[in-house]
């Protein structure tokens, strides 16, 4: 997964949870000025937890195929 694909997937996770608090909050009764700031910290949070696993899971499975070609093929000549 490139860099670019883990930021949009982020701000689409972000933007779901911004509509999502947003709307929800105004139809349940909060003023649109406190569903505004409700919906932006949750696509802060939403966000930027979306972005920080995909980075650390894209950085685990770099790691896995970098010691994945290290050891292909050690232990080949050691058939009888």
């Amino acid at each position: 997964m490139s860099r670019i694909s883990i930021k949009k997937f982020s701000v689409v996770a972000g933007l779901l949870s911004f509509t999502l608090i947003f709307f929800g909050s105004w139809i349940y009764g909060a003023r649109i000025f406190s569903s505004l700031i409700r919906g932006v910290e949750g696509f802060a949070i939403f966000g930027l937890l979306t972005w920080l696993i995909l980075r650390g899971w894209a950085a685990m499975k770099s790691e896995d195929r970098l010691e994945g070609g290290k050891a292909k093929g050690v232990n080949l000549d050691q058939t009888a």
